[in-house]
């Protein structure tokens, strides 16, 4: 019997941890897209917009790429996410670099 309530004992432990790494997961999930979503909604709203509101949505990338990267840390396996994470950063990258070279000749014309 008290093998049998040790047996009980370590499957509820080993039933908790996993749902904990699920919640993590899920969390995770959530962050990436949210991530995701924002990136894309800035690179479809145009450079106009985005060279007017260029430090705003800088400091907004900035607050969600350091929440991803905490949440992600909390994973034993981020692999998962990565491909996304990835193909979404280098889009933000991709665009940015076209706002600084279009803040850079908008600057220079102005002199």
């Amino acid at each position: 019997m008290k093998n049998f309530i040790h047996l009980v004992g370590i499957l509820i432990i080993a039933n908790a941890l996993h749902s904990c790494e699920s919640n993590e997961e899920k969390k995770a999930e959530i962050v990436t897209n949210n991530y995701i979503r924002f990136i894309d909604s800035v690179t479809t709203s145009g450079t106009n917009d985005a060279l007017t509101n260029w430090n705003t949505i800088q400091k907004c990338y900035e607050k969600k790429s350091n929440d991803l990267n905490l949440q992600i840390d909390l994973l034993e396996d981020n692999t998962i996410f990565d491909e996304k994470i990835n193909a979404a950063t280098s889009k933000y990258e991709t665009f940015r670099n076209l706002i600084v070279e279009k803040k850079l000749k908008q600057e220079a014309g102005s002199f």
